[in-house]
């Protein structure tokens, strides 16, 4: 046998139920890619035989993922019309749940990402365990899946969480709240919704959600996200980064030459103590005597030269704090913003792209994209992430997390 062509099924040693899965997945895959077709064309596309393709959509139909409706016309010269196959992408739904300015956030999607309910309700006040976080989580997820009976069972759910997330163990840590380290958030979710359950940052999901929009997502992409804190996020190969204990992507926790201003986490110098949100709306304020926008467009609009050129400085040492990035992981592109904060910002945006093109060692920058991210990625992240936990023949082509 030549062994630098592919090796034949019977080389790899396929079990039986391997074979049918991928047969299951096939079939799938066709259904959601065409739209209605009958069991012939079925057949034609995937390669498999009639008899195989019979007894997989016997088993996809009575599973309520496949619905027989329509017929194709006949051909001209006679011989039966033949069924019409749908693909029913609300037979199953996953969820996405996450802490919104100390509200929970609950959305319920079909298997192609189509959002169909949403809900935004307060959180149990000051919850004094996280399990009664999980517990709030639970409750809220159930209360929508009860108000909407006419969709398909909850198959899997993903929570879009701060701190650091630790997906391989299902651990969860907030640095900023005692106690709450190593966490098993996704288990303790798993158990209340009987679900398999997936966790991922709030950074995370936002370029997971770029990536999951784009017709060809790059391979090596990077977010830089200014909020409260300031992290990033990487893929590579068209996987997350996501480090030996969670943590990758601490962009803020950077330190930069020459700077001493003190950092929440005790630390001086620190990026984030010099370029997040806290940050540039206090400097707003002292510089100009009045309370700070809520966007940093908001700021740019202002016109007070002492405010941009605040805000300048903020977007080159964070540039540079992202061009370590970038001479490290190598990405493609790199997206800034994310979230209602940075939403139409341009001369900040403009400072950085610049300045990280500069900083940037010559071979990494000389083809990088640098774009801006308008908020609203975060929920297609996560839904993304939940999809990503269906059963194989089920999951999304793309695949970043799992």
């Amino acid at each position: 046998m030549d062994v630098s062509a592919p090796a034949p099924w019977s080389a790899v040693r396929m079990s039986t139920a391997d074979i049918r899965e991928a047969n299951v997945a096939a079939v799938c895959r066709t259904l959601r890619g065409h739209g209605g077709l009958t069991r012939a064309q079925v057949g034609r596309l995937t390669g498999l035989t009639r008899p195989t393709v019979m007894a997989v959509v016997q088993q996809l139909v009575a599973q309520g993922l496949v619905v027989e409706e329509g017929q194709l016309k006949a051909a001209s010269g006679g011989g039966r019309p033949g069924t019409l196959l749908h693909f029913r992408s609300r037979a199953r739904v996953v969820s996405a749940v996450r802490l919104r300015n100390a509200r929970v956030e609950v959305t319920l999607a079909d298997m192609a990402g189509n959002v169909l309910a949403h809900s935004l309700a307060p959180t149990a006040p000051e919850p004094g365990d996280w399990t009664d976080l999980v517990a709030s989580f639970a409750g809220r997820i159930a209360e929508l899946r009860d108000a909407h009976p006419d969709l398909g069972p909850l198959a899997a759910v993903a929570m879009t969480l701060p701190g650091s997330i630790d997906r391989a163990r299902g651990r969860w840590t907030v640095v900023r709240v005692e106690g709450w380290s190593d966490l098993p958030a996704a288990d303790a979710l798993a158990d209340a919704v009987g679900v398999p359950v997936g966790m991922v940052n709030v950074v995370a999901a936002t370029l997971i959600g770029r990536l999951a929009q784009e017709p060809a997502p790059a391979q090596s992409a990077a977010l830089v996200y200014v909020g409260h804190g300031v992290g990033s996020a990487a893929t590579v190969g068209g996987r997350l980064i996501d480090g030996a204990t969670g943590s990758a992507g601490e962009l803020g926790h950077c330190v930069l030459p020459g700077v001493e201003a003190l950092c929440r986490c005790g630390r001086r110098g620190c990026v984030e103590s010099v370029t997040s949100v806290l940050h540039l709306r206090r400097e707003f304020e002292r510089i100009t005597g009045r309370p700070a926008p809520p966007t940093l467009a908001g700021m740019e609009d202002s016109g007070d030269p002492a405010v941009l050129a605040m805000l300048e400085l903020a977007a080159r040492r964070l540039a540079l704090a992202a061009s370590w990035q970038v001479n490290i992981v190598n990405p493609e592109v790199v997206y800034f913003g994310g979230n209602p904060f940075t939403d139409g910002c341009t001369r900040f945006f403009g400072w950085f792209a610049e300045e990280l093109r500069a900083s940037a060692y010559r071979p990494n920058s000389a083809g990088l994209s640098v774009l801006p991210l308008s908020s609203g990625a975060t929920l297609r992240g996560a839904i993304q992430v939940a999809s990503e936990l269906l059963p194989p023949f089920l999951r999304p082509e793309l695949r970043l997390v799992c």
